[in-house]
């Protein structure tokens, strides 16, 4: 696997960071064309921002492609925090107050969060019904 020059994760939105590591990688659009089974007109149009950033397989199908992980672009690891957000919706209270609103953090919230911990496995483990959400 290619060692990166760059931080393990982007701070760049999808279509700089395709950018980028198509240029860091010295990949040509038909080049990563030919790796995702996209076409590279498809490509070019997501690196100009011009269609939405695909779905998660996407991502992932493109990621593995330029040799990083597909949590490697900003909105996949949003999307993975809003899945898990929409699932624990007390968290996400306390997480709007101290975000948006500037209250303080709440002594609880870290409580909260081992609540709703993810599990690892990636499957429930029949703990859904006490609040624990996985991915």
């Amino acid at each position: 696997m290619l060692t990166l020059n760059k931080p393990r994760y982007s701070r760049q939105r999808f279509s700089r960071a395709l950018k980028a590591l198509m240029q860091e990688r010295h990949l040509s659009y038909r080049q990563l064309a030919y790796k995702t089974r996209l076409s590279a007109g498809y490509l070019n149009h997501l690196t100009m921002g011009t269609r939405p950033v695909p779905a998660d397989a996407v991502v992932s199908n493109i990621a593995a492609a330029l040799h990083v992980e597909p949590d490697f672009f900003l909105e996949y690891r949003l999307r993975q925090v809003v899945n898990v957000l929409d699932k624990a919706a007390p968290v996400a209270d306390r997480l709007y107050g101290v975000l948006v609103r500037r209250l303080p953090v709440p002594d609880d919230l870290g409580v909260l969060l081992e609540a709703y911990a993810t599990d690892t496995n990636g499957g429930n483990g029949g703990t859904e019904e006490r609040g624990v959400v996985s991915l």
